[in-house]
């Protein structure tokens, strides 16, 4: 019987990640849609940098769910409401008035925040149960295909407004949660350990001492920090396309996302699997050195002249991010299973909180004349914080 329901569990899994692959390439088409969209209507940079921050402080609250109730909820339940919610308030962005889109824009932003929070947190809380002893496989699996689906979507952006308008990019995104919702509902497979599942409701919550006692905090930290990081070249690298290609700046923009895309692929599908023994021996120290690898590319790509090196430094940063995502899931999804969905929400929580600090940090102090020394500055934080608690990690 397990033979004949190996095959089984493994197509309907694929189902799912391919289901997920089509919501990220959704999701990553209206990163960019909706900014646009709020320029092209208010002309005012204060709107347009207004859904930045509204997107992240919905993640917040999303990641603040996560972490308040991430251990008790029906975890299927939960990720087909967020995607419900998402498409519900997509499908609305697309009929209403366009004096009704302009306020209610912003309402669907913050709840396309809490809903991928809510969605990512409580997916990579379920994976040991989907994926069994392939859940590092998994991991490695679910971070290329978002790096995939972001670059697509983005790519689909140039062209997808042209061809069905911005109703229509709201439309298609909608129906990219629905098929999400729907997949979620039609496959056969468990989305928590049933003991687990009686535990969590057995007892409370005790999120923080076993953050303390699996060594997590000093991840946390760096996570944190390395978010705050990377919103610097967020912001730099359109500058720095201005600057080097004033007649043409998207086109090394995008360049440089695609050389890290390139890089994501190659650690996640190529170099992580020649590691998979010291991920799963010690992922914290791989998540601190990765950590440090994706920092030292993302400096790179400001700091190195011709471009074939810029864009090799952005290739490396794409494999440290490959190999950090993967080390940190691995290294949370060591809790016993009625904790980790509290401790992923939490990760949101820290992660949306530093980005976002360090976008209005960002937006507010930087100058373009001074954008390689920002980056420098802003990624030499995370970069040492790695480096000492790789350090501690090892001595442990």
């Amino acid at each position: 019987m397990s033979s004949i329901q190996a095959p089984s569990r493994t197509r309907q899994l694929s189902v799912l990640l391919g289901a997920k692959a089509v919501s990220d390439i959704g999701y990553g088409l209206d990163f960019v849609c909706l900014s646009i969209f709020v320029w092209e209507r208010t002309q005012s940079a204060l709107s347009t940098g207004l859904v930045s921050v509204v997107l992240y402080a919905g993640a917040i609250v999303g990641g603040r769910l996560g972490h308040t109730y991430g251990n008790r909820w029906a975890r299927r339940s939960a990720m087909v409401t967020a995607d419900v919610v998402r498409m519900v308030v997509l499908v609305l962005l697309a009929v209403l008035p366009d004096r009704a889109q302009d306020w209610w824009l912003y309402v669907a932003v913050f709840l396309v925040g809490v809903g991928r929070s809510v969605f990512e947190a409580t997916m990579s809380a379920a994976t040991p149960v989907l994926a069994g002893e392939r859940t590092q496989l998994v991991n490695s699996v679910l971070a290329g295909l978002k790096g995939i689906a972001f670059m697509v979507g983005m790519g689909l952006s140039v062209i997808a407004v042209q061809w069905v308008g911005y109703r229509g990019v709201f439309t298609l995104d909608a129906a990219s949660y629905a098929l999400s919702a729907l997949v979620l509902l039609s496959i056969r497979v468990r989305f928590r350990e049933d003991s687990a599942a009686r535990r969590a409701v057995e007892r409370k919550p005790v999120v923080w001492p076993a953050v303390v006692a699996a060594g997590l905090v000093p991840l946390l930290v760096v996570r944190c920090l390395d978010a705050v990081g990377s919103s610097s070249q967020h912001v730099g690298i359109p500058i720095l396309g201005g600057q080097l290609r004033p007649e043409a700046p998207t086109e090394l923009a995008g360049a440089v996302w695609s050389a890290w895309a390139a890089g994501l692929l190659l650690g996640s599908f190529v170099l992580r699997p020649l590691a998979n023994r010291i991920i799963a021996r010690t992922p914290g120290v791989v998540f601190c050195v990765a950590t440090m690898v994706m920092s030292v590319g993302f400096v790179g790509i400001f700091w190195l002249d011709p471009l074939w090196l810029r864009l090799l430094a952005a290739a490396v940063a794409g494999v440290g991010d490959a190999f950090s995502e993967v080390a940190f899931k691995q290294a949370v999804q060591r809790l016993p299973d009625e904790d980790r969905g509290a401790v992923f929400g939490l990760s949101q929580v820290v992660v949306n909180s530093g980005f976002m600090a360090g976008l209005v940090a960002t937006s507010l102090v930087l100058s373009p004349s001074w954008v390689p020394q920002w980056v420098l500055l802003l990624h030499g934080i995370p970069l040492l914080a790695a480096a000492w608690s790789a350090i501690r990690l090892r001595s442990r």
